[in-house]
């Protein structure tokens, strides 16, 4: 189901500079809609899924819980599961006709590294479970693992996937310290990140499981036909 994912052929200053784009432009967005503190938005995150074109279901057996301020990485919203000291986040990215226009209209230079947003999904991962790592681990020693586009496809018809295991910093997770990651794209729609934290590594392999299992939750998001 999976290939190894080579990440050595990109340029980091520049996608570090997209990458802060991306942190920003989500940030701002969804804050328009915050009070400080914790916070929940559901309505926010439910604007970002129709904009990247997907459907969302809440699963029975969750619970919304508040999203954390000033973590590093700006996520959209949150769900606890049930009976269990699991917590999924997600973080979406709307790929809108604005971020293609300005691709477009981009002043083109000799040695232009400006991604098409169709692409930044083959880079970006890294450096976000980087930094939820809090640097533990650096981006080039992220392994990804990608999808086979049959599953994405069946599953979420996505047209990418990929996944990781690895640590969680304090300053993302607070008391969980491992996390099970996934990104799910699709052209001209958008990107999903969604980060199932557990409270350690044993806790994930005892619990991933049941939880990639449970369709309910493992699916609840999916692209639009």
């Amino acid at each position: 189901m999976f290939d190894n994912m080579n990440l050595t052929d990109f340029n980091m200053k520049t996608l570090s500079s997209i990458f802060l784009l991306l942190i920003l432009s989500i940030g701002a967005n969804a804050r328009s809609a915050m009070d400080t503190g914790k916070v929940s938005s559901f309505k926010t995150f439910s604007k970002k899924i129709e904009d990247a074109k997907m459907v969302f279901v809440k699963p029975e057996e969750t619970t919304e819980v508040p999203i954390y301020e000033n973590t590093g990485i700006h996520y959209d919203y949150a769900l606890q599961v049930k009976g269990k000291n699991i917590e999924i986040r997600y973080i979406v990215w709307p790929l809108t006709k604005n971020f293609f226009d300005s691709y477009d209209r981009r002043e083109k230079k000799l040695g232009d590294t400006v991604l098409n947003p169709n692409k930044l999904h083959n880079s970006i991962p890294a450096i976000l479970f980087s930094k939820i790592s809090d640097g533990r681990l650096a981006p080039e020693q992220v392994r990804l693992q990608k999808f086979s586009h049959g599953a994405v496809k069946g599953d979420s018809n996505a047209d990418e996937g990929v996944m990781f295991m690895g640590p969680v910093g304090s300053a993302f997770g607070q008391s969980y310290k491992f996390g099970y990651f996934e990104m799910l794209h699709k052209d001209y729609a958008g990107d999903i990140y969604i980060l199932y934290l557990f409270e350690n590594q044993d806790a994930l392999f005892k619990e991933a499981m049941s939880i990639t299992a449970n369709k309910a939750i493992y699916l609840a998001v999916k692209f639009k036909q």
